[in-house]
This record gives structure tokens, sequence and C-alpha cells, in this order.
């Protein structure tokens, strides 16, 4: 039986923020792990990475329809997520001229990547991670929402609000460092590896 797919708007922006947020904690516990030294994760101050929450709900709207077919399920989320990602890294890395992720720099995907953008091994994860998303993580996210009743709205508007000034914020200040010939490299997510001008 397929999965039915909600779309109410309160749902979908707890949702992103729910995945946001276990983005988050993923990549930086990996990050700090493999740096060894506390790494913010995110783009933003905030403890989030919004290409999760992005990607979660993408791939769980393209990939529930199929949940009799995991085989399916597992390809389609690992090619959607290898494709965004490689996307964001062209379009980051044009915008800062700083590379926000490189795989060259770790054990487990320096043998396997492509120009560092993506990588064999992080896309097989991407398959696992959808099948986790919309078989299980998906469904917690709404029994969050449904306990939360009509505390629902307001927290949106908050996490939305809140989420909207970490926006601005950092925004400005990226591009005051560009002004100012700052290097970015280490502001939040981004790499060690500084493009040329």
């Amino acid at each position: 039986m397929t999965g039915r797919v909600s779309l109410d708007a309160g749902i979908i922006v707890f949702q992103f923020f729910f995945l946001s947020w276990s983005g988050w904690i993923c990549e930086t516990i990996n990050e700090t792990i493999t740096r060894g030294r506390f790494v913010n994760k995110g783009f933003f101050s905030g403890p989030y990475t919004i290409s999760h929450g992005i990607g979660g709900i993408g791939v769980y709207l393209a990939c529930s329809p199929l949940k009799d077919h995991p085989l399916l399920v597992f390809l389609l989320g690992m090619a959607l997520c290898t494709a965004v990602e490689y996307v964001m890294a062209l379009f980051l890395e044009g915008c800062f001229r700083v590379k926000c992720w490189d795989y060259t720099t770790y054990p487990h995907t320096r043998w396997c990547h492509f120009r560092g953008r993506i990588a064999l091994t992080t896309s097989l994860f991407f398959g696992i991670i959808t099948l986790f998303v919309v078989y299980l993580y998906w469904d917690a996210g709404l029994t969050m929402t449904a306990r939360l009743g009509r505390l629902l709205p307001p927290l949106d508007a908050m996490l939305a609000a809140l989420f909207a000034a970490d926006a601005v914020y950092n925004c400005v200040k990226l591009i005051r460092y560009k002004k100012e010939g700052i290097k970015v490299r280490n502001f939040a997510v981004f790499s060690d590896t500084e493009l040329p001008e």
C-alpha cells in the first residue's frame, strides 16, 4: 500500500525544521569527529542545515508513492540527493568561491569522489537515509506535530521568524566579508579549501 502524503502547510514547515535539525546534528557530529574540533555544519548560525530540510521533504514526496518498492525508493533517493548535492556545490562555489565541503579530505570518500563535490559512499548513504526518512522518520515528525496540536502554528511562526532573521544576518555578514576581502573559509559550513578568483 502506498503512503499518503500530507501537504498541510503547518506540517511541512515543522518537518522542514525537524529534518534540518536532524541533518545538522548528524553532519556536525561527523565533521567534528573527522576534524578533531567543533565544526558547525549549518550554513547559518542556527542548528539546522536547510539542504536536509528541503531535500528530506523533496525525497519523501518523490519516494513515498513507491513505498511498496524499497529498492526503487533507495535508488531514487540516492539519485535525487546526489543531484541536489552536486548542484548545490556548484551554486555555493560560484557564489562564494569557497568549497563548502570537499570529499577529497575524508578517508571514506577520498577514493570514490567526483571533483570533491559528490562521492559514491555518500550517495549510498543518501539511499539508506531515504529509506529511513520514508519508512520511519517522517512519521516520527507527524507524531510530534499531532502532539503539538494548537501549539503548531505559533511554533512554526516563531521558527520561521528566527530562521529569517538568521538568514538575513548571515547573508549581510557574507556580503560584508566579500566587500572587505575577508576570507570566509572558517565561516560555518565552509571547508578549508579555497578556490582561486
